[in-house]
Formats: C-alpha cells, structure tokens, sequence
C-alpha cells in the first residue's frame, strides 16, 4: 500500500509484518512546461527504443529576471497606487529576484524572509528620502510572488475532497510562509526606521488611468508563465482566465456580491480550463492555475495581518482578512462545482 502526502511517501508491506518505509521529499515546484512535454510524450506510440524523459521549458536568466522586476509594478497596476511606489516597484522586484539567486539550493527555505527583510528595508530607506510612497503596501506589492494564495486553495480543496494528510500538509507550509514574510517585513522596516527615522505613509490612493491598470493584467500574465516555465502557447491560452480572475468578481456577482462573483468566476475557469485542456489532450491545472492565481486573494491574508500589527489601513476595503476567508471557500465551491458539471478527461476514460 503506497500513501503519498506533498512533501513524503509511505510504503507499507502487510506481508512482511505490516513494515512501512517512508521517504521524504523536497515540496514540489510548479512546472506547467514539464508537466505538458510529459503529457504530450505519454500520449506518443511505443518505440522499440524508449525515448529520453521529456523536458521542461527553460526560460534564460535574463527573462527571469525581468519576470520577477515586473511582478510588483503588475500587482500595483491592477490593485492602484502613485506612480511614485510604480517606479521604485521595479527595483524592489529586482531585489526579490536576487534574493532568490543567492538564497539557493539548502538556502531556498530562508528566501521569503530575507527577500521580505531587504525589501522593507528598501522601502524606510527610499521613505525617508521623501519620496511619497505607501510603505505597507509597497512591501506587500514586493513580495506578492511568494504569497501562497494558490497552495492554500489547494490546501481547502484537498479537504473538500476529504484528503486530510495533503490538505493539513499544504495548510501548515502556507501557514509557515505567511509567517516568513510578515516577519521579515516587521524586522525590515524596524531596521531602517532605526537607522533613517521614522516617515509616514501615504494613504491609499489610485493615480492610474484605466488603461495602464488594463496593461497589467497581460504583464502580471507572462510574468507567471514565465516563473511557472509554461509554454508560451500555454500562457496565450491563459489569457481568458487571467481576465476572469481579474474582473469576474466584479461583473459576475448578478447583484449577489463579490462572494457570489468570485463563485461564478471560479466556475467559468475551471470549466474554460477543462475544456480547452480536453481539446489539446492536456490536463487543465496548465491553464487554471494564472486565473486562480489572479482571483486567490493570498495577498488579502498578509494585508490584513500587516494592518492588525501596524495599526494602519493599507486597502480600502472593510474587514479584509474576513473578506479573503470568504473568497476562499467561495473558490473552493467554484472548483468542486465545476468538476461536477465537466469532469477531467481521465475521470471520463476510467
């Protein structure tokens, strides 16, 4: 009997009395290009010679780079902000991909905090220049990359489908990464206001016309096909999702509130992702995951904690950490819905 959980995998042997071995594993990356090729090559004829395990897409350093410098301007275009906290996002991004460069291989488990660390520390130091900007939410809008919005859809999905060991597992390492990033903003900014002086943030406010927050949407897109290493057709694919995940909520709702849109637009996604995944004899997590990613509101849950801890309002919207508990479980409802409606492929087959 083989049980497996996201981080390890038990053998047990009822034959030899009811011995178990267990082997632990790294947590698994997210790598829509592999995953694809893999597809695509077990769906090939058999060859006499067995053909070389199928690859993944390898983006170079450089798209990487500009991938991680893009991501924090991406977010502030579609959530709003000054043009001041658009220009310095961009090198914040750029220390975010640092971060990770050198926070490599038995290093990789400390890059939410240091990425978090030295971005805050950019942010009081830029801040006391003079420079108008919101701190919290210009930190938050850094490291938005490593919110694990996503695994913790995961996470309440796995225990909608009663798989308590994988959705407690992915529950408790969201849970862990959250705390990271919180703490490495909290120590960040103490740093700098203790060497440059305590400034104050501006309120939120929105300076951006409505097509630079449209542009956003195709840029916060790539940049995850490229930190996902999607194929680029898999990615162009994407795009409705991404759109969907973006506006659905607001436009969805039939006068029954963003709880009710955010259903409905989980739905549509997750019944686009099927469908289309159907056509290409792929599997649909390929061209789910940007339109969740976009609609999971991970980033909502560190706005909330940063809020309660600094006592200062960084969105205008009322009771957010509630607001992202809803819109959880209303993705949750949309995804299983929609899998009752329009199953996989491979649950049709067997």
């Amino acid at each position: 009997m083989i049980q497996a959980t996201p981080t390890s995998i038990n053998y047990q042997f009822p034959d030899d009395n009811n011995a178990v071995i267990m082997k632990r594993h790294k947590p698994a990356s997210i790598d829509l290009g592999l995953l694809a090729n893999t597809i695509i090559q077990l769906q090939q004829p058999l060859t006499p010679i067995p053909q070389a395990p199928a690859e993944g897409i390898s983006y170079p350093s450089w798209a990487v780079c500009l991938a991680n410098t893009c991501i924090p301007p991406a977010f502030l275009m579609l959530v709003g902000s000054t043009f001041e906290a658009l220009f310095v996002s961009f090198l914040l991004g750029f220390l975010v991909w640092l971060s990770q460069v050198f926070c490599s291989k038995r290093r990789t488990i400390a890059v939410e905090f240091f990425g978090a660390l030295i971005v805050a520390f950019t942010v009081a130091f830029i801040a006391s220049l003079g420079v108008p900007i919101p701190i919290l939410g210009l930190c938050i809008a850094a490291v938005v990359l490593f919110v694990p919005g996503l695994s913790i859809s995961n996470a309440l999905e796995c225990l909608a489908f009663n798989d308590l060991v994988s959705g407690t597992s992915l529950l408790g390492q969201c849970f862990l990464t959250l705390i990271k990033l919180l703490i490495g903003i909290i120590i960040g900014l103490h740093i700098g206001e203790a060497i440059f002086g305590v400034t104050e943030s501006i309120e939120y406010q929105n300076e951006f016309p409505l097509w630079l927050q449209i542009l956003g949407l195709p840029i916060i897109s790539f940049s995850l096909g490229v930190m996902f290493k999607a194929r680029p057709i898999d990615t162009l694919y994407s795009l409705p999702v991404a759109v969907l995940g973006m506006w659905g909520p607001f436009y969805l709702g039939f006068d029954g509130g963003w709880v009710v849109g955010t259903w409905v637009t989980t739905v549509l996604i997750t019944l686009y992702g099927t469908w289309i995944a159907r056509r290409l004899n792929l599997t649909g997590i390929i061209f789910i995951v940007q339109g969740i990613i976009i609609l999971v509101p991970g980033s909502r849950i560190l706005v909330s904690a940063s809020q309660s801890v600094f006592e200062q309002s960084i969105l205008p919207i009322p009771s957010i950490g509630l607001s992202a508990l809803f819109m959880f479980s209303a993705i949750v409802a949309g995804q299983i819905t929609a899998y009752s409606i329009y199953s996989p492929k491979i649950e049709r087959d067997l």
